[in-house]
């Protein structure tokens, strides 16, 4: 049986974290602008139609699928 060495390689590095952004701009050119949870600002990537204030699932500079718009609560223990 014949070893794909690009498969292997692909196994031991860890897939790319995903995050939740939000749609702050929305370009012609098949680009987003969006800002992290955290409060950074990125341009991604998108396949999929946005409208400013949707929020998306990003991953590896490109939006991976719309997320939920669901209510973020923090709690201090």
């Amino acid at each position: 049986m014949a070893t794909n060495l690009w498969r292997r390689f692909g196994e031991l590095i860890k897939p790319p974290s995903e995050e939740i952004v939000t749609i702050s701009q929305v370009y012609g050119d098949g680009t987003v602008g969006a800002t992290t949870v955290s409060g950074g600002r990125v341009r991604l990537r998108s396949a999929i139609e946005l409208a400013i204030g949707d929020k998306a699932f990003a991953a590896a500079g490109e939006v991976r699928a719309k997320a939920p718009s669901l209510p973020y609560h923090e709690l201090e223990v």
